[in-house]
């Protein structure tokens, strides 16, 4: 069965020992696509080398992440702008609004890069891949999240434009995210004992709005929580949304890779 792993921060130092290891036993599994999220200055040119490296495994997602928005400079953005160019890179992101760490960065500073980052996709019409994250059970994060991507945000393609990363909420936030065309993230989470109603909020929302990811090396499946995630994890995370939605893990496969290489525009 062909998967990929939709997102994914292979670059980052959790791997450093073992990189090329991790990599190939990704691809033994299964997994024989990653995209790689570099949400940095910093990342964003050793990710594109990594598809270099990678060039038919691979692509890119550039951007910056709501927790280091400041980082978001005039010399950044004149760089971000001209990398976006690289035929590697196949989205903005991750890009998005993270109210559970407001003492990196505050929701002014949040507000107005992201709002930034949205024009930037619309510039470069690529897709885009949203981080949003609420404190507790405030969902204000979402509401701003689909209030700008209402009022500053062009969808760049014809199917899917964007995915909501590492889906975490109700099916209220699934229904207003499907509305603009976004797919629903899948990764760990989904397989957690406490988090039955993001299991019920994808229920409802249908496996044809999916795609599945890690995040690695963060959010381990169950059973293996505690231990650094890898890319080798996503059929363990199809296994257990096939199982949920009462269909085959093939067919899962089949549908959410398809979903993957529609949203990234791959081959």
């Amino acid at each position: 069965m062909p998967f990929i792993d939709s997102h994914a921060h292979i670059n980052d130092e959790a791997f450093d020992a073992d990189r090329s290891e991790v990599i190939r036993r990704a691809f033994d599994s299964g997994v024989y696509k990653f995209i790689e999220i570099a949400c940095e200055p910093d990342e964003w040119n050793p990710a594109l080398n990594l598809c270099n490296k990678y060039p038919a495994q691979t692509a890119a997602a550039l951007g910056i992440h709501p927790q280091v928005a400041h980082l978001y400079t005039q010399p950044a953005r004149e760089t971000l702008c001209k990398l976006l160019d690289n035929p590697h890179a196949a989205a903005v992101g991750e890009i998005g609004l993270d109210y559970a760490y407001l003492h990196a960065c505050p929701k002014d500073t949040q507000l107005k890069i992201f709002e930034e980052m949205l024009c930037l996709s619309n510039h470069v019409c690529k897709p885009i891949v949203l981080h949003v994250r609420r404190e507790a059970e405030d969902y204000e994060p979402y509401e701003q999240t689909f209030s700008l991507l209402k009022h500053a945000w062009k969808p760049a393609g014809p199917k899917y434009s964007g995915v909501l990363h590492c889906f975490s909420a109700r099916y209220e936030e699934a229904k207003k995210a499907l509305d603009f065309g976004l797919l629903l993230g899948i990764n760990g989470c989904f397989t957690y004992k406490k988090n039955e109603y993001i299991r019920e909020a994808v229920k409802k929302a249908g496996a044809n709005k999916l795609v599945l990811e890690t995040d690695c090396p963060y959010l381990s499946p169950q059973g293996k929580r505690g231990t650094r995630n890898d890319p080798s994890n996503i059929p363990l995370i199809a296994q257990w949304t096939a199982d949920y939605l009462n269909m085959p893990v093939e067919e899962l496969a089949e549908i959410t890779t398809q979903n993957a290489l529609n949203l990234y525009r791959l081959s």
